[in-house]
């Protein structure tokens, strides 16, 4: 039920002169008791009183919380107490006799709300529905019971079911609309206003206010973004719509790592059927607050600005310098935003509307991709992945025999572009975009490799590439012509870069305990090895000692063969 449909029963109901009990049931956080102290409010011929059940250890606490909310709202009760007082001189009064003491009419058109049924500890529920009964039937008052019985241990389950059917009269279960939920915070927004957030929250059926609370607070966070892409609409959305599945997805979940480490094995499991996966309800859920597939929603949770966007959520710090710079190389590709858009929109169109002929999704799709050529393939930037070109030139394989081949050289030619100008992305891309690439046609492997080849080979020359060459092949185990371009540096030239360059040296160190007995760069090594013995007997003593202790270390651990043993 939503908040006005609620709002109405209960006006209706308190016009009723007669004691009774409501039960107001809601999942939690969505505002169960922010919409009841707002409704009193608008009671103003009524008294209330209201009685967290959280920290009561004693049903006396309940009685002396209620009473004193009801003596101070009551002049009737005020002076009844006073004639009360008269000639006691004990300072210790029991407010239950009190209580007792004081009639039905004392009580009267007065309202008592009980909340946090699910925080009782001390206080057994019974004991509670047993004073609920007696406000009602001895005390003729209205009573609301505001409760999550989903939330309730099982024993109290049991009793709330056994004693509902003698105590409530009118039960509601309260879930307000995603609207109703976001307008009472709407005023808390300072930024992004114009993004639709209410149809996210409609659509995802959002209506928890505290999860709704970490989105707001996180778009007024981002606010310094707006500057950025206010002129690329379709980026603006791109963006805002990440920041809010982000936050509501961190507002349900202790592990973020967790949840993206599910949305992996999620993945896997759809490719080996040898997977074992087990299915979990809450992840699923969590995994709905994100557009697209199993593929895009884990590629999205592996994307640099959800990596950005997660550390904010755990240390609430924004790092405003690398998600500008994000932005702005997304802004700058807003043109492929509308180019993938259409085409997601011509996919729907080709499934769904009968009147729209095959030929005809062929030809546009044809024309969007050729249009756009090796620039639709994109690693990052535009939320593009090699793996999506790749499945529409095989569909317009499929769909247009005739044309097949046309449509091959095209993909070959485009792919071949994005190859040598994303290097860095093929060598270290860790979710199959690289390899799906590659195994799309044989002579892309062979191209990939004269790329890395004339890469490494310009290298040579510049020591920071020598260095990030050693690391890539210490990281990834992996390499094609590197044991080539290493041996062909120069023995002067490992020299030079031993005794003036630090990084080089811890690098090359690290180089030798990891690969000092492949057999593949035995040149460099032998190079290298060579030119620390050289060092160790030099007549520089600094040079002599340290060269010393890095041969002591490699040849003790077996990286490298003993003087010795050569």
């Amino acid at each position: 039920m939503n908040i006005t449909n609620l709002k109405e029963k209960l006006e209706n109901i308190f016009k009723i002169n007669e004691p009774i009990v409501i039960l107001i049931n809601g999942k939690w956080g969505v505002g169960k008791t922010y919409f009841w102290h707002k409704f009193k409010k608008e009671l103003t011929d009524k008294k209330t009183a209201y009685v967290s059940l959280f920290g009561k250890e004693k049903t006396a606490d309940i009685r002396t919380d209620i009473f004193l909310q009801v003596m101070s709202k009551n002049e009737r009760i005020v002076n009844k107490t006073k004639d009360l007082f008269k000639g006691i001189k004990t300072p210790f009064i029991d407010i239950s006799t009190l209580i007792a003491s004081l009639g039905s009419q004392e009580f009267k058109d007065i309202i008592v709300c009980f909340d946090d049924f699910e925080r009782l500890s001390l206080i057994k529920l019974k004991e509670v529905l047993g004073l609920i009964s007696e406000l009602k039937e001895q005390k003729r008052c209205k009573i609301v019971m505001i409760l999550n019985e989903e939330e309730l241990n099982g024993e109290d389950r049991k009793t709330l079911s056994k004693y509902k059917e003698k105590i409530v009269d009118y039960e509601f279960n309260y879930a307000p609309s995603p609207s109703e939920s976001l307008a009472i915070l709407q005023n808390k927004l300072t930024a992004f206003k114009d993004y639709p957030l209410e149809k996210y929250l409609i659509e995802h059926k959002v209506n928890n206010i505290r999860i709704i609370r970490r989105i707001i607070n996180a778009l007024n966070d981002f606010c310094f973004i707006q500057t950025h892409i206010e002129d690329a609409s379709e980026v603006a959305t791109e963006i805002v719509g990440n920041i809010i599945s982000v936050a509501a997805i961190n507002a349900q979940t202790s592990s973020f790592d967790g949840f993206i480490q599910y949305a992996d094995n999620k993945q896997q499991s759809e490719f080996d059927e040898s997977f074992e996966f087990q299915e979990d309800i809450k992840y699923e859920d969590l995994l709905s607050l994100i557009e697209g597939d199993y593929r895009s929603k884990s590629y999205f949770l592996h994307s640099d600005l959800v990596s950005i966007l997660r550390k904010y959520c755990q240390t609430s710090l924004v790092n405003d310098k690398s998600l500008i710079e994000i932005i702005k190389s997304r802004a700058g590709k807003q043109y492929l935003y509308s180019a993938h858009k259409k085409i997601r929109k011509k996919q729907d169109k080709r499934l769904y509307d009968m009147s729209y002929e095959v030929d005809s999704y062929v030809k546009d799709l044809w024309g969007l991709l050729k249009d756009k050529g090796s620039e639709f393939i994109i690693a990052e930037d535009a939320y593009l992945h090699p793996g999506n070109f790749i499945y529409y030139i095989e569909q317009l394989k499929e769909l247009d025999i005739k044309n097949e081949e046309e449509y091959h050289n095209f993909a070959i030619k485009c792919l071949k572009t994005f190859i040598k100008n994303n290097l860095d992305w093929m060598k270290n891309d860790h979710f199959g975009g690289a390899e799906k690439i590659l195994d799309f046609d044989v002579q892309l492997s062979n191209y990939y490799k004269e790329c890395i080849k004339e890469s490494n080979q310009g290298a040579i020359s510049s020591v920071e590439q020598i260095i990030t060459m050693m690391r890539d092949i210490r990281i990834n185990s992996d390499w094609n012509n590197e044991p080539e371009v290493l041996s062909k540096i120069q023995l002067t030239d490992i020299r030079q870069y031993i005794l003036n360059n630090p990084k080089y040296c811890k690098e090359v160190c690290s180089f030798l305990y990891h690969h000092g007995n492949s057999p593949e760069f035995r040149g460099y090594v032998k190079n290298t090895v060579s030119i620390f013995r050289d060092l160790s007997i030099s007549q520089d003593k600094n040079h002599a000692y340290k060269a010393k202790e890095i041969l002591k270390y490699l040849e003790e651990n077996n990286k490298i063969k003993s003087q010795e043993d050569i």
